[in-house]
């Protein structure tokens, strides 16, 4: 995985991101919440990949565990979405009321669905691009 490929991956969910919510579609479409944290985890587990492959190269390691790359990988992902799902909790907690607009955390459910689809998304990116390690 390259660091061009993870950016320009992340980059298009972000624009799907803005789109979006500048058009309402999180509370115009149901369900559309989650198939986007599941990408944003696919994403972040690219960039994570990438960061892993060049430390590996850099360091110049022969062998290194699968399971060491994909607890790397998967934990990076995770700390993102954490970090995301703060910045939701934020955001609901200063913007969203003092403007008077809907919340993005509905409900500790909705917090614990996004974490997961966010590993699951990791999770699949792992597996699609490790091959190519």
């Amino acid at each position: 995985m390259t660091f061009t490929k993870a950016l320009y991956a992340i980059l298009i969910v972000v624009l799907f991101h803005i789109v979006f919510l500048f058009t309402d579609a999180y509370y115009l479409i149901q369900g559309i919440d989650g198939p986007m944290h599941f990408a944003g985890g696919f994403t972040v587990a690219m960039l994570g990949l990438a960061i892993h492959q060049f430390e590996i190269t850099r360091s110049h390691v022969k062998h290194i565990s699968p399971w060491y790359h994909y607890l790397f990988v998967i934990g990076f992902t995770i700390l993102i979405a954490v970090l995301w799902e703060f910045h939701e909790y934020i955001l609901d907690n200063t913007l969203t009321v003092w403007a008077g607009w809907e919340r993005a955390q509905v409900s500790l459910q909705d917090t614990m669905a996004d974490l997961l689809l966010g590993l699951l998304g990791g999770t699949l990116a792992f597996l699609f691009f490790r091959k190519n390690q």
